[in-house]
């Protein structure tokens, strides 16, 4: 089939590589000059293990094509896919201009015979089928267009298996020839048994349930591991009672910082104001929401405990800025408040991240000192903060570590070492809701 993939960020570069490794004919879509001369050399501008290696795979085979301009390829597509962004606006809304603006386009670009699919992948409100389908009839109303939600479920970090290899596919249209084609589409990936049939608001209404559900769980368990810490509980073993029962499981289940990301904090404030537009007050998205902006300041509270209240001239090193390994997408890092508030007390701050390190520069304090290794970021510390919990640094020998540091506190942000180990070797270690 023949594909024309509007935006080249996550959502619509992992999609068009992918669907183009699966053996359709896709051409991607971006305004951006300089980006669309980069892809086309074969080189990512995100990093996703597995991406770049299948992008130039498939450019290689003539499958995989990037452009600047939709009109040359949408009118002999099969299916066109609107994949650009939807950021917060001030209000916490999803800010829609730019699904709108390709909307036009296309309303501009598609003749008037034939049929077409227009797909929403973006995470878009509650309505947006809608409203996509009015803008192109505004443009021309004799398009014979059917605009689908078939939302993705990628995770950063693991977003090309995801994708290959996914859970479920929504398809969420009311139009039968639609459906149909969406199928062949997607028939390498799913059975029709593995795909979840619906009408265009339901499943824009899937994806931004499935999103802030597991943001709602993220908070939960954290808000279990505050409350541990207090009555002398160890969370690890709670999650392991709970985990256990099949109607809870323990995925999602790690205590921690909190969510950070592009789609959690966005989809979860997106969600909250389409319920208050609505007339309704979503109670247990409010607590999600501010149990999590809580969370990411648990290191400064103990740092603060640690050293008497102040910790002005204090060596601090930082592990991990990305907001989860194996990306290196800041947007929303636990690491970006953290390390402002160290700043603002005074710490000397000393970070590492093996991927992300040109990526945070631009988000963090001009006296922070990015290093090259992460020995060089503990070497003299008085004090450690595990962010993102990288391989690199779970493999962290504690012995070894507490001989380069001027200190022994580690701070432990996502649970990610044994805390045994740590104790044993004589450093003060610190993990969310562990200290029972």
């Amino acid at each position: 089939m023949k594909l024309t993939i509007v935006g080249t960020g996550y959502v619509g570069l992992v999609s068009g590589v992918c669907f183009s490794e699966l053996g359709h004919e896709v051409v991607c879509i971006d305004k951006m000059e300089d980006k669309v001369a980069q892809l086309r050399s074969g080189k990512s501008p995100i990093y996703e293990p597995g991406l770049e290696e299948l992008l130039q795979k498939n450019i290689q085979a003539g499958r995989l094509t990037f452009d600047t301009d939709l009109s040359a390829s949408a009118p002999s597509s099969d299916v066109i896919m609107i994949a650009v962004g939807t950021p917060q606006a001030e209000d916490g809304s999803a800010d829609m201009k730019y699904v709108h603006t390709v909307a036009k386009e296309i309303g501009q670009a598609l003749p008037s015979t034939g049929q077409y699919v227009v797909v929403n992948k973006s995470t878009v409100p509650v309505g947006t089928a809608d409203q996509v389908k009015e803008i192109i009839h505004n443009m021309n109303e004799d398009i014979d267009v059917a605009v689908c939600s078939v939302p993705e479920f990628l995770r950063e970090g693991s977003a090309v298996k995801d994708t290959m290899n996914p859970d479920r596919i929504v398809i969420g249209t009311s139009i039968p020839w639609a459906k149909a084609r969406l199928v062949q589409l997607h028939e390498k990936l799913a059975t029709e048994d593995k795909i979840v049939f619906t009408n265009e608001k339901s499943a824009e209404m899937i994806k931004y349930a499935a999103n802030s559900f597991l943001a709602t769980k993220i908070s939960f368990i954290n808000e279990m591991a505050n409350i541990s810490e207090h009555v002398g509980a160890n969370i690890d073993d709670v999650v392991r009672g709970i985990g256990s029962d099949r109607r809870i499981s323990p995925h999602f289940l790690n205590a921690g910082l909190g969510y950070g990301g592009s789609c959690f904090p966005k989809d979860v404030k997106a969600l909250v104001n389409m319920a208050e537009t609505h007339d309704y007050e979503p109670h247990m998205l409010y607590a999600a929401d501010r149990i999590n902006e809580r969370q990411r300041f648990k290191p400064l509270d103990q740092l603060l405990k640690k050293f008497n209240g102040s910790i002005e001239g204090k060596q601090i090193a930082v592990l991990g800025l990305a907001f989860k390994p194996n990306t290196d997408d800041m947007r929303y890092a636990p690491s970006i408040d953290i390390i402002h508030e160290l700043v603002k007390a005074g710490a000397i701050v000393r970070a590492h991240d093996p991927i992300a390190q040109n990526a945070a520069k631009p988000f963090l304090p001009n006296n922070v000192t990015l290093v090259e290794t992460m020995e060089e970021t503990y070497a003299h510390a008085d004090a450690v903060i595990l962010i993102t919990e990288w391989a690199e640094y779970k493999a962290i020998d504690p012995k070894d570590l507490l001989t380069h540091m001027h200190g022994n506190f580690v701070i432990d942000g996502r649970n990610a070492f044994d805390a045994d180990a740590y104790k044993n070797a004589g450093i003060d270690y610190y993990g969310i809701g562990r200290n029972s």
